[in-house]
C-alpha cells in the first residue's frame, strides 16, 4: 500500500459530530406472568396474536407450592358457623366460607305475652338471653297513647306553687314542678266620640258601667251658645268681595263665604245723533276722534240725498252723555240725546259669616261699616245642647273593653282604646311529668281538685305505647323453642310459636380457602379439634406455564417499547432476553455533501491499483501502440464524464491485459483514481451491513466484551508467545478504550503470529524486556531499539509490553486529540483530506480482512460501528 506524507501535517480539523448508538441486538420476549393451566397459557397467547400478531409458545415453568384446604363439620347453627369461622380467621390469618349441609328446618319465632311496662320487657327479655342464649327484640302492641300533662291555672305566690309541687309527688307519686309566669301588662283607656246632650251623655255612662264594670268620667267638649249670622250684600264686584273676606279673617278672625247671586235694575240711557259731516271721510274721521276722546264708539249714516253723512251712539250712560256732549261743544258739533228707560240682570256678592257669637258678630258689622259695606244680623237661636267625651278607667282586661267598644257602636259613637301605662306580672304555674298511665293522671287532677285549684289534663304532642311483647330471633333448633315457651310460661308471659316462611340448616360446614403454609396447617387443625368440631383437609399442587414471544426484536429500544406494550395490555411483567448480540450503531455527521466530499478528496491525488480501460478503436493492438492524438484513459468500459483519470498520446505503449466490450483492459501500476472510483469508497451505502467490509466502520475506541477464555481457546491458541494472553489483552483494551480484535490483530502482525524474536523477549541492559507491537523497532536494527524502547517502559512481561503497548497505540492514533480516527474509514476519509493513513483509496476496506477473520472465530462480542453520516443535497 501506499502511505501518505499528511502524517507529517500537524493542524486543528473541524471534527465531526457524533451521535447515541442504535442497538441492532436480537431480543425475545418472555412472561414472568404465570397461568395456572396450558389451557389457560394457550388462550392468553390466542389473544395477544389477535391483539398484536405476534406469536407466543406456552411452556412449563414448574408446579405451584403444595397447598392445604380443610373442612370442619358438626355446628348446629349459622351463627354458631359465623362465630367459629371469625375466630378461626381471626387466629389463623386464613379466611373460609361456610355452608349449610343436611335438610332444612322452618324457621320459627317465638312471641311472649303482652307486658304492660316498656322497662320491665326489656328487662325480661335480658333474663331470656342470659338464661337461653337466645336473643330477640322488644315489640310494641296496640296504638300508641298521647302522653299528657297535668297543668293548674296560674297563682300569684311562688310558695303557693312549691308547696303544691311538692305535696303532689309525696301524696300521688306524680312527679311535678313549676314554673315563674311573666307577662308585661298594658292598661288602656277607652275614649269616645262626641256625645251631645246631656241627658244622652248621662244615660250612655250607666249603661257602660253596667255592662263593662269600669268607671268612667264625661269630658265637656263644647258648651251650648247663641249663635248669630252676618251678611254683608250689593257688592259688584268678585274681586272686592273676595278681599273684603280675605281681610275680615285676617282682622276679627271671622270667616265669611262669598256668594254670587242675580239682581234686576232698570236704569236711563242715552241714544245721541250728530249733525251732518259731509263726505265718507269727515264722517270717519270724527268717529275716531269721538272714540280717542270720549271712548264711546259710534257708527255713520248717510242722511238725505246729498252726501252728507251723521254718526249715531246709543246706551250711553249719563257720564258717558257728559263726556260726548264736552267734546261736540269743544268741535263745535251739533248733537241730540234722547233718554231710553233700560232693565238689566246684574251680578251681585254677598258675604255670609255664621255660627257667630255675639261679639263676633259686632267686630264683623265693625269691619264692613268701615268698609261702606252694608250688612245684616239675623239670630239662628242657641246650640241645641252641651257636647261630651267619655272616658273609662284603666284596664288591661280585653274583654271588658271589647264590651265597651261594643256598647259605644251600638250607640252610633266612634270609639278609640289608648294605651296609657304597662306594667310587669309575675304568676307560677304547677306542671307534672309527662303521662301515660291514665291512673296517674286522675290521681293528680283529685289531688288539685282537693286543694281547690284549678288544673286541666293537657297532651304534650308526643304519643308512646303501653303495651309491649318480646319476639325471639328466627329459631332452628327444637331445644332453643322449647327452652324459650318454658321460659316465658314461667314468668307468666305465655307466649304463641309462629313460623317465619323461610327454611334452614341444622347443619353447617365450615371450608377454608387455600394455604400452604405446613405451621398454619397445624394451627387450624388444633383450633377445630379444641373447638371439638371434626376437621380433615386435602392437598394439591398444579402445574404453572408461561409464555414466551416467538417474534424477535431487533434493538433494546424496541424490545422495551413491546414490554412495555404488553404491561399495558394485560399487566404482564415481561423478560427481555438478548438472544443475540447485534452491533451498536452511531453516525458521525461529517457535514459536508458527499459530492463535496470526493471533490476535496480528488485534490489529493487519491490512487488505485486497479485496472484502467481504453477505447480499442484507437489501439493497435498488435504493437500496443495509440492511433489517437489523445485518448483518454477511464477506470470503468464505459463513457462518463467521472471516470476519465488520465490520457494517453499518439505513439504512446499500453499493456493490455483483457478486452471487454470493445474497450482494453490496461495494467497501469498504482495510477490516479477517477471521482467515480473515490465515490465507490467514500460512500458507506456501498457497503452492506452484513458484508465484512463493513468492519472498516468498527470503532477501535470501544471494547468489544470479548470473553478470555473464549479469546484463548479459539483465537489465542499455537499463537508461540501470545497463546493464552487473552485476559492481557481484555484489560488492556478496557483500560485505553481500545477494541480488543484490533489490538490482537496489530500483535500478530508484528509478532509473525507471536514468533518473533522480540515478542518472546531479548535482554537488555541485564533485564529481559518485551515488545508486542514493533513500537520504536527502527528498520535499521528493530530489535535493539524495539528492546530499548521496551525497557525505557519497563515492559519486562509479556503482560506488561500487552497492557502497556496499548497505551501508545491509543494515544498515537486512536485518541489522539488532534484528529480522532479510530476506525479505519476515518483514518482514511478526513473530511478536511488532511491526515489520512493513505492515499489508496482501497486501503480501509482491504483492513478488514484480519479483524474479520479473528471475529469469525468468535461468538461472544458485541460490535460497535460510527457510520459517516454526509449531508443531503
Amino acid at each position: 500500500m501506499l502511505l501518505s506524507a499528511v502524517f507529517l501535517v500537524f493542524c486543528n480539523l473541524a471534527q465531526p459530530a457524533e451521535a447515541a448508538y442504535s442497538d441492532y441486538s436480537v431480543y425475545e420476549l418472555e412472561t414472568k406472568q404465570q397461568f395456572g393451566s396450558e389451557n389457560e397459557a394457550l388462550q392468553a397467547a390466542a389473544k395477544l396474536k389477535k391483539d398484536t400478531g405476534w406469536q407466543a409458545d406456552a411452556k412449563k415453568a414448574g408446579n405451584t407450592p403444595l397447598t392445604y384446604q380443610i373442612s370442619a363439620s358438626g355446628l348446629h347453627d349459622e351463627t354458631d358457623a359465623k362465630t367459629v369461622l371469625k375466630d378461626f380467621t381471626k387466629q389463623t390469618g386464613v379466611a373460609g366460607t361456610y355452608s349449610a349441609s343436611g335438610s332444612k328446618q322452618p324457621y320459627v319465632t317465638v312471641t311472649s305475652g303482652v307486658l304492660s311496662d316498656e322497662r320491665q320487657t326489656k328487662n325480661l327479655l335480658a333474663e331470656l338471653t342470659k338464661k337461653t342464649s337466645v336473643t330477640g327484640a322488644v315489640k310494641t302492641a296496640g296504638t300508641k297513647q298521647p302522653y299528657m300533662q297535668v297543668v293548674t291555672a296560674e297563682m300569684a305566690a311562688e310558695a303557693d306553687a312549691k308547696a303544691l309541687s311538692q305535696a303532689l309527688t309525696k301524696q300521688t307519686g306524680v312527679k311535678a314542678s313549676y314554673r315563674q309566669i311573666k307577662r308585661e301588662t298594658a292598661r288602656f283607656q277607652i275614649q269616645s266620640g262626641t256625645i251631645s246632650g246631656d241627658q244622652k251623655a248621662a244615660q250612655i255612662q250607666t249603661d257602660f258601667q253596667k255592662e263593662t264594670g269600669l268607671q268612667s268620667s264625661l269630658k265637656v267638649t263644647a258648651k251650648a251658645s247663641p249663635n248669630i249670622t252676618v251678611t254683608a250684600s250689593d257688592i259688584s264686584n268678585a274681586n272686592d268681595a273676595a278681599g273684603l273676606a280675605k281681610q275680615l279673617q285676617q282682622k276679627t278672625g271671622v270667616k265669611g263665604n262669598v256668594q254670587k247671586y242675580a239682581q234686576s235694575k232698570t236704569a236711563t240711557v242715552y241714544n245721541v245723533q250728530s249733525g251732518y259731516f259731509n263726505g265718507v271721510s269727515a264722517v270717519q274721521n270724527a268717529i275716531t276722534q269721538i272714540k280717542k276722546n270720549t271712548g264711546v264708539s259710534g257708527s255713520y249714516q248717510k242722511a238725505g240725498k246729498k252726501n252728507n253723512y251723521t254718526v249715531g251712539m246709543s246706551g250711553l250712560t249719563a257720564k258717558q252723555l257728559k263726556s260726548v256732549q264736552a267734546f261736540f261743544k269743544k268741535k263745535k258739533w251739533h248733537c241730540d240725546a234722547s233718554p231710553v228707560k233700560k232693565t238689566a240682570s246684574v251680578s251681585v256678592y254677598r258675604i255670609t259669616a255664621g255660627q257667630l257669637t255675639a261679639a263676633q258678630a259686632d267686630q264683623a258689622e265693625a269691619y264692613f261699616r268701615q268698609q261702606h259695606v252694608k250688612t245684616a244680623r239675623t239670630a239662628a237661636g242657641k246650640t241645641a245642647e252641651n257636647e261630651y267625651q267619655l272616658l273609662s278607667q284603666q284596664t288591661a282586661d280585653q274583654s271588658k273593653i271589647k264590651k265597651g267598644l261594643n256598647l259605644l257602636a251600638g250607640y252610633k259613637l266612634t270609639a278609640i282604646t289608648k294605651t296609657i301605662s304597662k306594667q310587669t306580672d309575675t304568676t307560677y304555674q304547677v306542671t307534672t311529668e309527662s303521662l301515660l298511665d291514665t291512673a296517674k293522671i286522675n290521681r293528680s287532677l283529685d289531688f288539685f281538685k282537693g286543694k281547690k285549684v284549678s288544673a286541666s289534663a293537657q297532651k304534650t304532642g308526643e304519643a308512646a305505647y303501653t303495651q309491649f311483647r318480646i319476639e325471639t330471633a328466627p329459631l332452628l333448633k327444637k331445644e332453643d323453642i322449647d327452652r324459650v315457651t318454658a321460659f316465658f310460661k314461667q314468668n307468666k308471659a305465655a307466649g304463641t310459636v309462629k313460623e317465619t316462611g323461610k327454611t334452614g340448616s341444622a347443619q353447617y360446614v365450615i371450608k377454608t380457602e387455600t394455604f400452604s403454609s405446613k405451621t398454619v396447617l397445624n394451627k387450624s387443625m388444633s383450633f377445630f379439634s379444641a373447638k371439638q368440631l371434626q376437621a380433615g383437609y386435602t392437598s394439591e399442587s398444579h402445574p404453572v406455564y408461561e409464555l414466551r414471544i416467538r417474534d424477535q426484536f431487533t434493538g433494546a429500544q424496541s424490545a422495551d417499547a413491546a414490554s412495555q406494550k404488553l404491561k399495558k395490555l394485560y399487566g404482564w411483567t415481561m423478560a427481555i432476553l438478548k438472544i443475540k448480540n447485534g452491533p451498536q450503531i452511531m453516525n458521525t455527521n461529517y457535514n459536508i455533501s458527499l459530492a463535496d466530499m470526493v471533490k476535496k478528496q480528488m485534490t489529493v491525488s487519491p490512487q488505485t491499483d486497479a485496472a484502467a480501460y481504453a477505447s480499442l478503436t484507437y489501439i493497435n493492438t498488435a504493437s500496443g501502440t495509440v492511433t489517437a492524438d489523445v485518448l483518454n484513459v477511464r477506470s470503468t468500459p464505459e463513457v462518463s464524464s467521472g471516470n476519465i483519470i488520465g490520457q494517453l498520446k499518439k505513439g504512446d505503449k499500453v499493456s493490455i491485459t483483457g478486452q471487454t466490450n470493445g474497450w482494453a483492459k490496461l495494467s497501469m501500476g498504482w495510477r490516479n483514481a477517477s471521482s467515480d472510483e473515490v465515490g465507490q469508497y467514500v460512500n458507506p451505502a456501498h457497503f452492506a451491513q452484513d458484508s465484512k467490509y463493513y468492519f472498516q466502520f468498527l470503532k477501535l475506541s470501544q471494547t468489544a466484551g470479548l470473553n478470555a477464555s473464549e479469546l484463548n481457546q479459539k483465537v489465542l491458541v499455537n499463537k508461540g508467545i501470545l497463546t493464552g494472553k487473552g485476559q492481557a489483552f481484555i484489560t488492556a483494551a478496557g483500560k485505553y478504550s481500545i477494541n480488543e480484535v484490533y489490538l490482537i490483530s496489530h500483535a500478530l502482525l508484528e509478532t509473525g503470529n507471536g514468533t518473533s524474536e522480540l515478542a518472546n523477549g531479548i535482554m537488555y541492559n541485564g533485564k529481559k524486556v518485551y515488545n508486542m507491537y514493533g513500537i520504536g523497532a527502527y528498520d535499521s536494527n528493530p530489535n535493539y531499539y524495539g528492546a530499548q524502547y521496551a525497557y525505557n517502559q519497563g515492559w519486562f512481561t509479556p503482560e506488561a509490553a500487552i497492557i502497556g503497548g496499548a497505551q501508545f497505540i491509543g494515544a498515537s492514533y486512536i485518541h489522539n486529540p488532534s484528529y480522532e480516527q479510530d476506525t479505519l474509514y476515518k483514518m482514511r476519509w478526513s473530511p478536511a483530506a488532511a491526515h489520512q493513513y493513505a492515499t489508496d483509496i482501497g486501503w480501509a476496506y482491504k483492513q478488514v480482512n484480519r479483524m474479520y477473520g479473528l471475529y469469525s472465530l468468535l461468538d461472544d462480542y458485541t460490535l460497535y460501528y460510527d457510520v459517516p453520516v454526509y449531508m443531503k443535497v
